[in-house]
């Protein structure tokens, strides 16, 4: 534990690191709802309904994420721990589970039934973010799994309630 530490003292007192994990973040992020727009014109050109089932299956489990988060209410890492010199957000609260990461995953998971290589590509990039949120005390590591296993799991939910296998 005192090693992880250490690391992530290092990493969030880098400026530079700082900044190329912000930009992977940042990029991530677009690059995942540019997926989601691909993820919806797939399933449009498929069956005009499916769009509409895309859309559902997604937009119903966010809010209930957003819901919880609300609810449940969790610190950021940023709040908790004192080497965080730069805070990365104004927001207090709210971290657990991540709805970026959430997001992330359900697009790459509803992407697999379309294509499976912009599936792949949505997934490195959910990694990617998750890290990068990780490693910038805006969420902690359960967050980020949490946020990934309930993206998973709607999506798997949302395919088979709407029958797109």
């Amino acid at each position: 534990m005192i090693f992880m530490e250490k690391l992530l003292r290092k990493i969030v007192n880098s400026k530079k690191s700082v900044r190329a994990l912000r930009i992977s973040s940042a990029v991530s992020s677009i690059l995942i709802a540019l997926s989601y727009f691909a993820v919806l014109y797939l399933a449009f050109v498929q069956n005009r309904l499916e769009a509409l089932y895309v859309v559902c299956m997604t937009a119903i489990p966010f809010f209930i994420v957003s819901l919880f988060r609300r609810l449940f209410d969790a610190p950021r890492p940023y709040e908790i721990y004192d080497f965080y010199k730069e805070k990365p957000k104004e927001k207090k609260g709210r971290s657990f589970p991540s709805r970026h990461v959430f997001s992330g995953f359900i697009i790459a998971s509803v992407a697999f039934v379309y294509s499976l290589p912009l599936s792949l590509l949505a997934l490195a990039l959910s990694v990617l973010l998750a890290v990068s949120r990780i490693l910038l005390g805006i969420h902690f590591i359960r967050d980020c799994v949490c946020g990934a296993l309930i993206g998973v799991i709607a999506a798997v939910i949302g395919i088979t309630v709407f029958g797109l296998i």
